[in-house]
């Protein structure tokens, strides 16, 4: 018996109704697609917009700072400054003058602390002891072994049995930051140069407001209201970037030597991480050098 396959009139206006409903849909589908590409379009092309901006600013920042520039009177050949004592800066290298990052030949780090590094020396029996510390202000690291070993330092320097040598470096400079390394380190500089007493103290409070910035820095702002706090201007200092030359001439001189990364602390010539003992802090070992000058 044949079959009758012929859909009667509402069957085949009820499929028309289903097609153009599933064309419908159909098209609010590739609609959907359209307009999500659309946005994540707009949203990379912001992204690569941000970050093209950022490279700009950061490549005309870093451009805008000169190689080459004055040292401060109390700084050294290796961008160092010296403390005597916790308000007392020993004087700088004789005829340093003007320095200039451009010269100097720049070594690949090894990962590893060099054996040696400039102006590092074991001081003769009855004189302070040297210390000398690699820091970055921005460093999580230095603000932990500030926190550890200030207090220690500051005896050590009040008793006469040390001296503590800051090569404060740009290691960690970024543009998000406005190169917070660079500007703190710039502002320490300017302290040396303007209020030498307070230098030490100043520096402390860098590393101590870690805790607070948590690497997002400080701005000019509050670098500069924190030196007002000790009673010193160092405005004008600041603003014209005065030695943000000899911070880059200082981090050209440590990557020069083969310095891997902040801190590095040297005592009488060794190096802390590579001569400790395991377990052994900072003060026990250094203490111990210090006894055996």
């Amino acid at each position: 018996m044949a079959t009758n396959n012929k859909q009667t009139k509402a069957e085949r206006q009820q499929s028309a109704r289903e097609k153009a409903r599933q064309m419908q849909e159909d098209q609010r589908r590739q609609e959907k697609r359209r307009s999500l590409m659309v946005r994540w379009g707009v949203v990379i092309g912001v992204v690569v917009v941000v970050a093209v901006v950022v490279g700009v600013i950061f490549m005309n920042s870093s451009r805008s700072i000169p190689d080459a520039g004055p040292a401060p009177s109390p700084g050294n050949a290796q961008g160092g400054i010296t403390l005597t004592s916790t308000t007392e800066l020993a004087p700088g290298d004789e005829g340093l003058g003007e320095v200039d990052a451009s010269k100097v030949e720049v070594s690949e780090s090894s990962g590893q602390p060099p054996e040696t590094i400039p102006g590092a020396e074991a001081r003769p029996e009855g004189e302070p002891a040297q210390i000398i510390i690699y820091a970055d202000a921005n460093c999580v690291h230095c603000h932990e072994f500030e926190a550890q070993n200030a207090d220690q330092l500051n005896q050590w320097l009040d008793a006469g049995e040390v001296t503590v040598e800051y090569r404060m470096l740009d290691f960690l400079d970024n543009p998000a930051t406005g190169n917070y390394s660079s500007r703190a380190a710039n502002a320490s500089l300017c302290m040396a140069e303007n209020s030498p007493e307070n230098y030490n103290s100043f520096l402390e409070q860098i590393f101590a407001s870690y805790a607070e910035h948590q690497g997002e820095g400080m701005s000019d702002d509050e670098l500069q209201q924190l030196a007002s706090g000790m009673g010193a201007d160092i405005g004008s200092c600041m603003d014209g970037n005065e030695y943000r030359p000899y911070v880059k001439y200082t981090g050209a001189k440590a990557r020069e030597a083969g310095i891997p990364g902040t801190p590095s602390v040297w005592v009488q010539g060794q190096e802390w991480s590579t001569n400790a003992e395991s377990g052994q802090s900072f003060t026990e070992w250094a203490q111990g050098v210090i006894d055996e000058s």
